[in-house]
């Protein structure tokens, strides 16, 4: 229960399910302000149960932004963390909040090889931040291929090297970034037809494969996109990365039905379709330029994003069509179309825990500006 007092001295309580009722109805700069009222309501505010019921009490998307390759590699994000790796050779971890402008260095891990795909998941408690960096590097010893992982956590501040238990196939992981759902990292791998599952918070050398209801690959998955929309996980793929005689290639939205059992259920499908209105998206798609999904809407499942001659365009599941917008960027800056990174934006800023290793020599703690394009989207 909250304690507080009113301007005359007296206590003034107030039952966390009330507060949490009024709260969910007040506009998000006064959520933010009211950050500072006391420690209890900063924990309630900074709690992300509270975030996603303000979203669902308020019935309005919280804005996001998409991250796109430029100066520092990005490797993954989480809510609005970013991860950047500096050095391709001997990779420096960088983890940055670009709202707060604060950053913190990560140690070198042990064994300093360069390739590995990478995820970040961060959690807050009690207002308190924690977060789990985590790498897959393939290798080959005397007994065939095996599959290493690093991981370092935020709360021993150290990495520590295991061999993953019973995956003695190759893996084929995919360029695309790792995804987090249920609090669990998800590499797509071996030609978009499984996804590679792996909780840091349970057992540290054992993963899971999910299949993937894939029936086309084309250009090396870039046809087909997996994202978080809401509370559900989807995958939608399109047979065909271009525009050919004026008609859009069919496509189907999946959703992950059941998590434990790996069962996918097809949401919704659309039929080639002739481009017959003239807009400023018709003129634009009357190329033959390459045409490819990069990410969903994290909050409305009936929106994908495209990418198409330096182009963002927003593509309808409903219409089954493309809004008559166009959001342009520098083609220049992007090293892959499809390393476009999601980034929320929540009521209060993740802050960075002070490092726990020793920052005089392995971190930094300090002010930054990341040298990465952000383009914001809003609902």
């Amino acid at each position: 229960m909250e304690k507080e007092e009113d301007v005359t001295g007296r206590s003034v309580h107030f039952p966390e399910e009330i507060l949490l009722e009024i709260l969910v109805r007040l506009p998000a700069e006064s959520i933010f302000r009211f950050r500072c009222v006391s420690k209890n309501w900063r924990c309630l505010i900074s709690d992300p149960s509270f975030f996603s019921c303000y979203v669902e009490r308020s019935q309005q998307s919280p804005p996001f932004a998409f991250i796109f390759q430029c100066g520092l590699k990005v490797e993954a994000t989480s809510n609005d963390l970013i991860l950047y790796q500096s050095n391709f050779q001997e990779p420096v971890y960088f983890l940055a909040n670009s709202f707060t402008r604060k950053c913190v260095k990560i140690p070198m891990h042990c064994s300093r090889r360069s390739y590995g795909a990478t995820g970040l998941i961060s959690c807050v408690r009690n207002g308190i931040t924690s977060y789990n960096v985590v790498r897959l590097v393939k290798s080959c010893d005397s007994s065939g291929f095996c599959l290493n992982l690093e991981t370092f956590s935020s709360e021993n501040g150290a990495w520590r090297s295991f061999k993953m238990k019973h995956c003695t196939f190759n893996v084929e992981l995919d360029a695309r970034p790792c995804v987090v759902y249920k609090g669990v990292l998800h590499w797509i791998c071996n030609r978009m037809t499984a996804l590679l599952a792996y909780d840091p918070g349970r057992s540290p050398d054992e993963c899971r494969f999910i299949s993937i209801p894939n029936e086309t690959y084309n250009g090396n998955g870039i046809n087909a996109i997996l994202g978080v929309s809401g509370e559900n996980l989807y995958y939608f793929e399109m047979f065909g990365i271009s525009i050919q005689e004026r008609e859009l290639p069919r496509w189907k939205l999946w959703v992950l039905k059941d998590y434990k059992s790996g069962e996918w259920s097809l949401d919704q499908e659309g039929k080639e379709r002739k481009i017959e209105s003239i807009s400023a998206v018709s003129n634009v798609l009357s190329t033959y330029s390459p045409l490819f999904p990069v990410a969903l809407h994290p909050w409305n499942k009936d929106i994908v994003y495209f990418w198409y001659e330096g182009y963002i365009l927003t593509f309808s599941v409903k219409k089954g069509w493309f809004e008559d917008k166009l959001s342009s960027f520098r083609s220049e800056s992007i090293v892959a179309m499809w390393e476009i990174f999601p980034l929320s934006m929540p009521l209060c800023p993740t802050q960075l825990p002070q490092p726990q290793w020793d920052s005089s020599k392995l971190a930094m703690f300090a002010d930054v500006k990341p040298d990465t394009e952000q383009r914001n989207s809003w609902a």
